[in-house]
């Protein structure tokens, strides 16, 4: 099967691993969403035990198909930062999320989110990113 180009981020993927909702419903049949090592780490970080961290790996793994973070993606967080900066929108964007819009934009990828500063980062890069309705 052909993946759909999205790239499911972090907090998205943890509200989405416990709930279905009629958007994420029609952006993703599994496996047909992207995410990276960082993603995964961060999602599984809120795991209250082991058997509750091998459910939310099982679950990723059947949602996602698994995309390097290629290494240029610090040069461009970066010059990204700054460039929020000079508008004084760098607050908006953690470390994490510019790491993760990078990588979304290096792999030609759409990024769905529910994280504002998402839109912050693509109004200054120009990418593409879908926000998701959350609501059932």
């Amino acid at each position: 099967m052909r993946c759909r180009p999205y790239w499911v981020n972090r907090s998205l993927a943890r509200v989405l691993l416990g709930q279905n909702t009629a958007d994420w419903d029609d952006r993703s049949a599994p496996p047909s969403s992207w995410s990276a090592g960082i993603t995964e780490l961060e999602v599984l970080h809120s795991a209250r035990s082991a058997k509750s961290r091998a459910r939310l790996k099982e679950a990723l793994d059947a949602h996602c198909v698994w995309c390097p973070m290629p290494g240029g993606i610090y040069r461009r967080s970066r010059v990204v930062q700054e460039q929020l900066t000079a508008k004084g929108e760098h607050r908006s964007a953690d470390p994490v999320g510019l790491l993760v819009a990078a990588a979304v934009a290096e792999a030609g990828l759409t990024l769905l989110h529910h994280d504002r500063g998402f839109d912050t980062i693509a109004r200054t890069t120009g990418q593409p990113v879908r926000t998701i309705d959350l609501r059932p």
